[in-house]
């Protein structure tokens, strides 16, 4: 299999050394950007063997199921052993285990391993490179980079980094595991409240704390073994599937976790230069219009005007651009009113003023010194009109249009 070369590395081509390690294909550029320290965090690195199984299987008998018996009005606890090589060929060749002074062990119970095998319908890729995406990403949100603060009485500091640090395992191998689980007792009646003890326990999860494998039960089998000179035993046979996962802490030479932090974005800021405020008047600054469209996609625009700068949202760009007419009523010669409520500023969050809005008396723009009009949000609007400076009283049939920031 290709490896990554790490030697011989020039850093200015970002090069490896011409020379093959294994195989017809080029060795993988080694990329410095994707490797981060680990001696400054407490993450064991993520590792799952056999002997990881054979251990959840052999503690779950013992701790959750305890399997017992009764002998002369006595409950006695079976032990569970494991099948070593000795072990195992005793029971072949005669069918029944002894102890170190040749005593026969009953009751009994024996796990022996027959096979592994990767599991049919969640079988990898049949490729030669481990795949980048083959992983699982595990995010924490609280890193040095980013730590929590209190909120009521935070601690003056600089803005912390948004930053999360992330985790990338590699996905373990999905495997069927094989066993034989063997049970010796002096007596068929011993053996068969042992059965009953244990067979509720199939599909179950076997296992203990974050090592649970679900555990299907065979078919039971039964038979007598007769010794020479001895008492007879009863054994019987129930195969376990078992179906777990592998995941080593090297892969391919390489560690199966890696820690990376979440990747930094450049925004690119619109800042708009005008010489109006652009919530003292009605008339829309050309190059914000320009703007309309980053806005529209969920960005923002800086409006700089007489020394402050302002930041425009979708929100407050519907504002800004939310002109409609609203028809006066006469009531006399200097007074109207308009049935209509001011809208209210989402960036300064007060009620639109009399800047905000035009007036037109028969189509004829009404300068704003000519009548005195303080917007409402809760009440009708009335406005007062100086005849003296207008130059003329206003008659009912009069069109008087408002034009500004309406509700």
């Amino acid at each position: 299999m290709p490896r990554y070369n790490r030697e011989n590395i020039d850093r200015k081509t970002n090069k490896p050394n011409p020379n093959k390690t294994e195989g017809i294909l080029n060795d993988q550029v080694l990329n410095r950007a994707h490797q981060t320290r680990r001696d400054d965090d407490v993450i064991r690195t993520p590792q799952r063997t056999v002997y990881d199984i054979d251990y959840a299987i052999k503690w779950y008998i013992e701790n959750e199921i305890q399997p017992q018996i009764t002998a002369n009005k006595n409950l006695i606890s079976v032990p569970v052993i494991f099948a070593n090589g000795e072990k195992s060929d005793n029971v072949r060749r005669l069918g029944y285990l002894r102890d170190e002074k040749g005593k026969l062990q009953s009751p009994i119970i024996m796990i022996k391993r027959n096979s592994l095998q990767e599991k049919d319908t969640k079988k990898g890729l049949d490729v030669n490179r481990p795949q980048a995406e083959n992983q699982i990403i595990y995010r924490a949100k609280y890193n040095d980079r980013n730590r929590y603060e209190d909120e009521l009485f935070p601690i003056p500091k600089f803005e912390p980094q948004n930053s999360q640090k992330i985790y990338v395992v590699d996905v373990p191998k999905y495997v069927t595991v094989e066993y034989e689980m063997m049970l010796w007792c002096d007596f068929t009646t011993q053996m068969n409240d042992l059965v009953d003890q244990i067979f509720p326990y199939g599909r179950y999860a076997w296992g203990n704390e974050t090592n649970k494998f679900t555990t299907v039960l065979g078919s039971v089998t039964f038979e007598t073994v007769n010794t020479t000179g001895e008492d007879r035993l009863v054994r019987a046979t129930i195969p376990l599937t078992v179906h777990g996962t592998l995941l080593s802490q090297q892969e391919t030479r390489l560690e199966t976790i890696k820690k990376m932090y979440s990747v930094k974005k450049v925004v690119f800021q619109t800042v708009v230069d005008i010489d109006t405020d652009i919530f003292n008047t009605t008339t829309i600054p050309q190059q914000l219009l320009a703007a309309s469209q980053t806005i529209a996609g969920g960005g923002s625009v800086i409006v700089n005007s007489g020394g402050t700068s302002t930041n425009i949202n979708a929100v407050a760009m519907a504002y800004i651009t939310g002109l409609t007419e609203q028809q006066a009523v006469y009531s006399n010669s200097t007074t109207v009113t308009v049935n209509a409520l001011a809208a209210i500023n989402p960036t300064l969050l007060n009620v639109a003023t009399k800047n905000e809005f035009d007036v037109y008396i028969n189509g004829q723009y009404i300068d704003k010194s000519a009548y005195a009009w303080t917007p409402s949000d809760v009440t009708t609007q009335t406005i007062v009109f100086d005849t003296g400076l207008l130059g003329y009283d206003l008659l009912s049939g009069d069109t008087i249009t408002v034009n500004g920031r309406w509700a």
